[in-house]
């Protein structure tokens, strides 16, 4: 079954690998494990968790990915946007087809407080500047690694639904990246949408749980809690990362080669071919044309 990965930090391995004198990074690192586990697209990003040049980053990416542009359905985004200063450096962003993007990545920033900054420090007034911004051109806001206070005012200040693009369930997981059930409850009043993560701790602090099996525990929950039509997948793969250890992920889950594991656990649980098309694929298809309006 094709699904849709809504966080993939392919465009920073692209970056990363290339400047360190590696070519065809795509084909090399990611081409066969995308194919294998038929992921047909998403939001794929650069993450800013240091100091450069995010546009000239970008272009290098894309450069990299060229060959492959057509084989894949990708929302260009970004995961953090300390790097991009003022809303002339966010235009340049539009104008290279960046349509996504969260304000912080875990740190406090310009815009906004990550998961990592002060627990009473939020949305701040160039945040509202950029959040008019992307509400006015049509982008996906994303509220993953937004801190509390922080998510409950990006909420308060937009006028349409926002995302959780890689996040799991505090209540099964008390990781500090993932939404409590008050979160989850003001997501399905603005009808928001999340991504299910599946970075091993987020899942499951219990080695036994950190596999597939754990995995649809937290989408049967995103499920009860938000409805079946404003859950995704949002993996996080971070198997072609060299600062994330041999296996950041899950036992059975390892690459996106693996993804169609997620299926089969689903529908062994129950869940009907339509509702997991949904999850798999639809649902992102749908926030993504309700948003971005394609």
């Amino acid at each position: 079954m094709k699904t849709y990965d809504a966080h993939v930090d392919v465009f920073s391995n692209l970056y990363e690998r290339t400047i360190k004198g590696e070519t065809e990074v795509f084909k090399k690192y990611h081409l066969d494990n995308m194919k294998k586990g038929e992921i047909a697209g998403g939001i794929w990003v650069v993450y800013s968790e240091y100091d450069f040049d995010v546009y000239e980053a970008y272009k290098i990416a894309l450069k990299d990915f060229e060959p492959y542009k057509n084989e894949f359905d990708v929302t260009l985004g970004l995961e953090g946007l300390r790097n991009v200063h003022n809303l002339d450096e966010l235009k340049k962003m539009h104008d290279l087809g960046i349509r996504h993007a969260m304000l912080t990545w875990n740190e406090e920033n310009h815009l906004s407080t990550g998961v990592a900054g002060p627990s009473d420090h939020g949305l701040k007034e160039e945040g509202k500047k950029f959040l008019r911004f992307m509400e006015d051109n049509n982008w996906i806001v994303d509220v993953s690694h937004a801190n509390i206070k922080s998510f409950y005012d990006i909420l308060d200040y937009v006028s349409k639904p926002v995302i959780a693009s890689h996040s799991c369930c505090y209540s099964l997981s008390d990781h500090r990246r993932n939404l409590n059930d008050d979160q989850l409850a003001l997501l399905k009043k603005t009808s928001g949408y999340v991504g299910v993560n599946s970075a091993r701790n987020f899942v499951s602090k219990d080695k036994d749980h950190q596999n597939i099996q754990g995995l649809v525990d937290h989408i049967e929950y995103l499920v009860d809690k938000l409805d079946i039509d404003h859950v995704m997948f949002g993996l996080d793969m971070m198997d072609f990362l060299d600062d994330f250890g041999k296996k950041p992920n899950l036992d059975d889950l390892v690459t996106h080669a693996d993804t169609q594991g997620i299926i089969k656990e689903m529908s062994r649980r129950g869940f009907n071919e339509g509702d997991i098309r949904k999850v798999a694929m639809l649902n992102f298809l749908d926030m993504r044309k309700k948003l971005i309006g394609k």
